[in-house]
């Protein structure tokens, strides 16, 4: 009895073993890889975002199924602050991989910085059914906000009149209307033919994104201008301009300087008038002293010639 005992538990177990193997191989197991690399030198998302351009940038992903399953995948993106345009979710057959992009959009003129978003690739389903277990893979990619330059300066007095000799100190304005810090090179052009002197109290300026600061131009007006012409009020005048220019040190490094000029209209004058009608008026005077300083000297003389004789007659 014992025997027989033995004998059905050995055979119970050896049937029992390709049942217990079949159920194993027929488990389904859920695995997922993605990979995300953008497109970009950088190795980043690049995105412009100065006036005009498409303020996007993208990276392209690649999920893969290792398993022998037929996989649907759940695609989201952890993007903080930006807008993102990705699939919802893709379905890959056992063994084979699928492509797809993740656009990011930007604000305009959003302030250089960079920044990271997560994409994340998660079964969902595996042959139709719910997994059995929790797959999911991640990739992060960093987003970098170019930074572009752009500028503005104002003049406090577009039009100046100098006259000869006099010191002027004229002001202007410079505006970075870029989205990151800057140096800027400041010069002024002028010509040099002309008898003047020109000094900027700074040739270069930092400002932080939409900042701006005054800069000021001293100015020393030629001495002499009797060569000038002269306008309809006996002044000797000679109009002229001076080029102020604003360039940033940014644009240039990156092989296309950004700049502005403008131009400070002068006019200087040599006023003639006052001092020829005073040298006028002092020979004026002098000539009149002169007839009737002669005119009362005679008459006295004759005066004193007639009390002369009627005093001859008396006696």
């Amino acid at each position: 009895m014992k025997g027989v005992t033995f004998f059905v538990t050995v055979l119970l177990i050896f049937v029992a073993l390709p049942i217990t193997e079949k159920a194993t191989a027929q488990s389904a197991t859920a695995a997922v890889d993605l990979t995300c690399t953008p497109p970009y030198p950088s190795g980043s998302i690049d995105v412009d975002v100065y006036p005009g351009a498409s303020l996007t940038g993208y990276t392209d992903c690649t999920v893969s199924n290792p398993t022998v399953h037929t996989e649907k995948i759940e695609i989201t993106v952890s993007s903080g602050m930006f807008a993102v345009a990705a699939p919802s979710s893709v379905t890959v057959a056992a063994g084979g991989e699928s492509d797809f992009q993740v656009t990011v959009r930007a604000d305009l003129m959003m302030s250089a910085s960079a920044h990271s978003i997560q994409i994340t690739a998660r079964v969902i389903e595996i042959s139709g059914v719910p997994p059995p277990n929790t797959a999911e893979s991640t990739a992060q990619n960093i987003v970098n906000i170019k930074q572009f330059s752009q500028l503005s300066i104002e003049m406090v007095e577009p039009d100046v009149e100098i006259y000869v000799g006099d010191e002027v100190e004229l002001e202007y304005y410079l505006f970075n209307l870029g989205n990151g810090y800057e140096m800027f090179r400041i010069g002024a052009e002028f010509d040099e033919t002309q008898d003047m002197k020109l000094s900027l109290a700074n040739t270069k300026m930092e400002l932080m994104s939409r900042d701006s600061s005054k800069f000021i131009l001293n100015l020393e007006a030629p001495s002499d201008g009797s060569t000038w012409a002269v306008d309809s009020d006996g002044r000797h005048y000679l109009e002229t301009k001076i080029k102020i220019t604003a360039e940033s040190e940014y644009s240039c490094l990156t092989g296309s300087c950004v700049s502005m000029t403008i131009n400070q209209n002068i006019v200087f004058y040599e006023n003639q008038t006052f001092e020829k009608e005073s040298g006028i008026l002092s020979s004026s005077v002098g000539d009149s002293t002169l007839i009737y300083g002669g005119g009362g000297a005679g008459l006295a003389l004759l005066l004193m010639l007639f009390l002369v004789i009627k005093r001859k007659r008396n006696s």
